[in-house]
């Protein structure tokens, strides 16, 4: 007897243990992103990245819940307070549903509760916003209604894992005073911004169709998938078709691709829970997985990505909205190359797909992600331009990185930019791009509008590393009409290590002119150890022009071995289309004994040199932002400027640009701070560019085919002798 009362206490005290060492999850209503499945990872953690998602959020919510719940009423622009409040609420709000959820608290649940109270006592009286923003239609609770749609985005997902906790009164408060309304302003209210295909309309049917999901209205979830006509020519999946290219490039560039990927992912990602016979992640060849994976390549090798157009920059990968665009391709697509970049995020969305992803890492998951040469095709079609990344081998030496942009105008968003250059090198920007002239949200700043200066500065051709004609920016300046036109891919290299080359060229940005610019990445060991890059830039027209080539620059000029002077009074470089903005640092002009100009500069400890190829009617400017700039609204920024004077249709600008050298300040010691490329003459042979320059005493010479043909063999004569090669280019040493 003794014996099997024994037995029995064992047994019962082995159960107890086990029901210790796995919390069960009780079956959850949540619909969206995260439910029980997700739940269940979360309270039985398996990776460190779970349980430091929910050490995190458990540290967060217990500061929230420490402090009053304010809900001012809406008075004030972007930055003001009760915009950023109201935008913290939301987020707070969610932090506190999802906590609730899995670990469950009284306060927790009270403040949930007060939360929704008070927005559903106020929504219904509330007005559109006093301060609505120019060229954005208003919210009621902010000053544009694209902040209306991220709240209700946020805050039907904390309905969703709230509402079974809530009285039925409470239900049917929230949902007929704040829910519904909210989805009626953003869809019917709204109805042009719900119905554009545009990052606003994708915030507006993202919240409205998760909305409809969650509250079983079908009608809201098939307008938000098909438009408000249900007819597939607006809504979500328009939108899908008509954002992204045929390679997954958002049209707006990567600073809003990485903004606008956040509602498609999480509303394809509730599409396929709720709808699943739609095939979202199928759709277009699995368009999101591209969308996803392009977005993560438009980065430096700090995850940073590059600031075209309208950018504002330091935004890495690192983005709530890419780590939840990572967790969910990864739950959809099991794509084991995703794995790296959230291993080196540290950090996951509270969702079912962030928990499995996270315990999908392994200690064999690489802490390095790949980032290879590629040519990123603009358009629905891929046949409207594009970008050209050109990288060189990645190792311990850093990664030099060139980007030739001719993609599509951007939606507004875009620079008159086409056929422009920047270059980075050990994730630092070299020659950049300089991005939006805004101070978001800092209210002091015009209520953290775009500046006047992006419209006057940032956005002119003259701010970034392109030719411009007559001081005129490309296609006049004008967005409208530069968005009738696309430039054109001539052809692409990128397969190579030793050399890789993109050409591209625009016949609409100036009035009978071609423009055309190859881009060549060397690799060459026996040359330099580091790779470099040769720049060809050809303008061809029908009447003369002044020609400006500029190199925005970084860092501090070292050596210019060119004769300047420096104004004594103030000089603006010109009077409009950005021109104005400059003021004129120095002038010079070239050495007469030499057919090259030098340009050094140091940047992050390392030392970069611009060869030109110049001639006696050359003209060379340095010049430095801050010109007509009554507020300091422009970041200070120069340029490296050479320029032809008016008279000349046809030109080529040759220069390479060559990275070398390193400076330690700590150890105070410098190495090879001079450039080891000299001589460097052009010529045109039969449609194709020959460049030939010194390295050291040895004579090389590169070799380029500008056709846009499928010729494989081609041959040149130089200096007498006959020189034929395989492909599109060939570096040959003499």
């Amino acid at each position: 007897m003794i014996n099997k009362l024994l037995l029995l206490f064992i047994a019962i005290s082995f159960m107890a243990c086990q029901e210790k060492q796995t919390t069960s999850v009780k079956e959850s209503s949540a619909q969206l992103l995260l439910t029980s499945t997700g739940m269940e990872l979360f309270q039985n953690p398996k990776s460190d990245l779970v349980e430091n998602a929910i050490s995190q959020l458990e540290i967060q919510v217990k500061e929230i819940l420490e402090n009053p719940l304010k809900v001012p009423q809406p008075i004030d622009a972007g930055g003001g307070y009760s915009h950023e409040k109201h935008k913290k609420n939301y987020a707070e709000l969610y932090r506190v549903a999802i906590s609730h959820n899995l670990n469950p608290a009284d306060d927790k649940l009270a403040f949930i509760k007060e939360m929704f109270e008070s927005y559903a006592s106020m929504y219904p009286n509330l007005g559109l916003h006093p301060k609505a923003k120019e060229n954005h239609p208003p919210g009621k609770l902010y000053w544009q209604g694209l902040n209306e749609a991220v709240t209700l985005f946020y805050m039907i997902q904390s309905y969703d894992l709230s509402r079974e906790f809530l009285s039925e009164q409470e239900q049917g408060k929230i949902e007929k005073d704040l829910l519904r309304p909210m989805a009626h302003f953003l869809s019917v209210d709204s109805y042009d911004v719900f119905n554009k295909i545009h990052n606003h309309g994708t915030w507006s049917v993202a919240a409205v169709g998760m909305t409809g999901m969650v509250l079983g209205d079908d009608e809201m979830v098939q307008t938000s998938i098909y438009g408000s006509n249900k007819d597939g020519k607006t809504g979500f999946i328009a939108q899908l078709d008509h954002l992204f290219s045929s390679d997954g490039f958002y049209s707006e560039g990567p600073y809003y691709h990485r903004y606008a990927i956040l509602p498609f992912i999480a509303f394809a990602e509730a599409i396929e829970k709720n709808n699943p016979e739609v095939k979202i992640f199928e759709h277009r060849d699995g368009i999101l997985k591209k969308a996803v994976t392009t977005l993560l390549q438009l980065t430096d090798e700090q995850g940073r990505f590059y600031p075209i157009n309208d950018a504002i920059k330091s935004k890495t990968w690192e983005s709530d909205e890419v780590v939840f665009a990572t967790n969910i391709a990864y739950k959809q697509y099991k794509d084991e190359s995703l794995l790296p970049v959230i291993k080196m995020m540290g950090k996951i969305s509270l969702t079912d797909a962030g928990a499995m992803a996270a315990n999908a890492i392994t200690e064999d998951t690489k802490d390095f992600y790949n980032r290879p040469s590629m040519f990123i095709a603009d358009g629905v079609e891929g046949n409207s331009g594009g970008l050209a990344l050109l990288r060189s081998p990645q190792n311990t030496d850093g990664q030099l990185q060139a980007v030739l942009k001719f993609s599509t105008q951007g939606m507004g968003h875009g620079h008159f930019d086409r056929l422009s250059l920047s270059v980075y090198d050990h994730g630092h920007e070299i020659i950049p791009d300089y991005g939006a002239a805004r101070f978001l949200n800092i209210e002091a700043k015009r209520g953290g509008r775009y500046l006047p200066e992006n419209k006057t500065y940032a956005q002119h051709t003259i701010s970034h590393a392109a030719v411009v004609l007559d001081e005129k920016s490309q296609y006049k300046g004008n967005v409208k009409y530069s968005e009738e036109y696309v430039s054109q891919l001539v052809k692409t290299d990128v397969a190579g290590e030793r050399l890789q080359v993109t050409i591209a060229m625009d016949t609409m940005a100036y009035s009978n002119t071609s423009l055309s610019r190859s881009i060549t990445m060397v690799n060459e060991p026996a040359i330099s150890d580091r790779p470099f890059i040769i720049d060809l830039y050809h303008i061809d027209s029908k009447t003369g022009h002044q020609m400006d080539m500029n190199f925005p620059f970084y860092g501090d000029i070292i050596d210019t071995q060119f004769e300047y002077t420096r104004p004594v009074n103030k000089t603006v470089l010109g009077t409009d289309n950005g021109y104005n903005h400059l003021e004129v640092l120095a002038k010079g002009s070239p050495n007469a004994n030499s057919e090259n100009t030098k340009f050094t500069f140091l940047q992050a400890q390392r030392f970069y040199t611009i060869t030109s190829i110049t001639d006696s009617n050359t003209e060379l400017f340095i010049t430095q932002t801050g010109a007509n700039d009554p507020e300091f609204n422009l970041n200070i920024q120069r340029q490296y400027l050479l320029r032809q004077p008016k008279g000349d249709s046809t030109h080529t600008f040759v220069n390479i640009i060559e990275p070398h050298g390193f400076f330690n300040p700590i150890q105070e010691t410098v190495a090879q701070p001079k450039s080891v490329i000299s001589d460097v003459k052009h010529e045109q042979q039969n449609g194709c560019d020959i460049v030939t320059f010194k390295a050291g005493e040895d004579l090389y010479l590169y070799t380029l085919s500008r056709k846009r043909d499928n010729q494989k063999n081609h041959t040149i004569t130089y200096n007498g002798n006959s020189y034929s090669w395989e492909g599109p280019h060939q570096l040959i040493k003499l």
